[in-house]
């Protein structure tokens, strides 16, 4: 089953990725922030080698489970939103004028 992508309009950037990334040579730090953005934002694998890749992979796991909690949060507003339009269709249907 392929999975659907959650494309986000934000993305919390903690100071840690940026300590981790200037440790990089400055050629490649551009690179790297592309990477963890549109990971981020879109969910795209970074095509990234060496030390450069290492820093992605470091850093990983903090931008996936903040994509897990943008997809969460977005199923449980859009059930949140849907209930209200249920429980009245459904007091509609049983209370006769």
């Amino acid at each position: 089953m392929k999975q659907e992508v959650l494309n986000r309009g934000q993305f919390t950037f903690y100071a840690s990725y940026f300590n981790a990334v200037e440790k990089l040579p400055k050629s490649r730090r551009y690179e790297v922030l592309q990477g963890i953005i549109r990971f981020a934002l879109y969910g795209e694998e970074p095509e990234l080698k060496g030390a450069a890749l290492g820093v992605f992979e470091s850093i990983r796991p903090h931008l996936t489970a903040g994509r897990d909690k943008a997809a969460w949060r977005l199923r449980r507003n859009t059930a949140a939103a849907a209930e209200p339009a249920d429980f009245l269709s459904a007091v509609h249907s049983t209370v006769r004028m």
